[in-house]
C-alpha cells in the first residue's frame, strides 16, 4: 500500500496562444475543469498501474466547487474514505498553457488554513510507502513525521525549507522551479551532492527538458538525459508522474537505474496531454518508450 498525502484540487486549464505582457491581453482558446493537485495526480498514476493506494490531504470544501471536486475524484475511481468536505475553501488552480507546453499557474484556497487531520484514521503501516507534498504547510510536515514514527518509508517532494528533516532512507524529489538552476547541469550536480551530504537521503532534482540529477551516498550523484517527448502539449503534472514512476519501481523492488528510467519516461509521456489527469500512460507504453530510446536508456545504467 502507498499512502499519498497532499494537495487535491480542481485544475481549471486554459489554452492560450501566449502569455501576455504585464498590462497586456490574451484570448482564451479553450477551458475545462479537471482533477488536479500533486497528491491526486500521483495517486491516479499509481492506481492506473495497479498498485493499492490510499489518498489523504486537504478538505474538499463545501458548496458547488466541493461537489465538483468530489465528482472528479469519483470519476477517476480514487478512494475518498480519508477525505472530508470540511468548511475550508475548495482549492482551485488556474493553469494557463501555451502551445510550447509552458504554463503559468494561479491558485486559490491552498494552504493549511482551516485544515485538520485525524491521525488515527490514516493507515500508517510500518514498511509501506508514504509520500507527501508541502502545500499544506505544517500539516504536511506533521503527516510525514507521524508516518516516519510508524516506520513508513518516505518519498517527499518539494520540501525545501531549512527546517525540513529527512530521516535515513528518505527519497527526496524537487525541480529547478524551486531550487538549483534551470539549464545549468554543473550547478545542479553540486546542489544535489551538497543536499545528499547534508541529509543522507536519495535526492532527485528534475530540470524539465534538460533531464535530471540524482544520487545518494551509495549512488554517484550525476546527470541523466531526458527521454524525448513525441509531442509537447502541457508539462503540468510531469513531476507528479515522475514521482509515481519512482514509487512504482521502488514498490516492485527494482534497482535504482530502472526506477529512474521508468520515472523519466513516464514524466515525458505525460506531457503529450493537456492537464495532469486526462491520461496516464500505461506501464506497457512507458516500458516501450524506454526500449525505443536505447541510447538514452543506456546512460541510466
Amino acid at each position: 500500500m502507498i499512502l499519498v498525502f497532499g494537495t487535491i484540487c480542481i485544475d481549471r486549464v486554459y489554452r492560450i496562444a501566449r502569455l501576455p505582457q504585464v498590462g497586456g491581453y490574451a484570448s482564451i482558446l479553450s477551458d475545462e475543469s479537471l482533477l488536479g493537485g500533486e497528491a491526486a495526480n500521483t495517486a491516479l498514476a499509481l492506481k492506473t498501474w495497479g498498485l493499492p493506494i490510499e489518498l489523504a490531504g486537504n478538505q474538499l470544501g463545501a458548496g458547488p466547487e466541493g461537489a465538483t471536486l468530489g465528482r472528479l475524484l469519483e470519476e477517476k475511481g480514487l478512494p475518498t474514505e480519508l477525505l472530508s468536505p470540511g468548511e475550508a475553501p475548495t482549492p482551485v488552480c488556474h493553469v494557463y498553457v501555451t502551445p510550447d507546453g509552458e504554463r503559468a499557474m494561479f491558485g486559490i484556497g491552498f494552504g493549511e488554513e482551516g485544515q485538520q487531520q485525524d491521525w488515527d484514521r490514516l493507515p500508517l503501516e510500518e514498511g509501506a510507502w508514504f509520500t507527501a507534498d508541502p502545500n499544506l504547510g505544517t500539516l504536511a510536515r506533521e503527516a510525514y513525521g507521524h508516518a516516519s514514527q510508524r516506520g513508513m518509508r518516505l518519498y517527499l517532494m518539494d520540501f525545501i525549507q531549512p527546517s525540513d528533516q529527512f530521516p535515513a532512507g528518505t527519497f527526496w524529489q524537487c525541480s529547478t522551479d524551486w531550487v538549483g538552476v534551470r539549464g545549468n547541469t554543473q550547478r545542479n550536480v553540486a546542489y544535489v551532492q551538497d543536499f545528499v551530504d547534508r541529509h543522507g537521503c536519495f535526492a532527485v532534482l528534475s530540470d524539465g527538458p534538460n533531464g535530471l540529477v540524482a544520487g545518494s551516498q551509495s549512488h554517484e550523484v550525476r546527470a541523466y538525459p531526458p527521454y524525448p517527448c513525441p509531442q509537447l502539449v502541457d508539462s503540468t503534472g510531469a513531476g507528479d508522474m515522475f514521482r509515481a514512476g519512482m514509487l512504482y519501481g521502488l514498490e516492485n523492488g527494482w534497482e535504482i537505474p530502472q526506477c529512474l528510467q521508468f520515472a523519466s519516461a513516464a514524466g515525458c509521456l505525460k506531457c503529450q496531454y493537456l492537464g495532469a489527469t486526462t491520461h496516464v500512460p500505461s506501464v506497457e507504453e512507458i516500458e516501450a518508450h524506454v526500449r525505443k530510446h536505447r541510447q538514452v536508456s543506456r546512460q541510466y545504467l
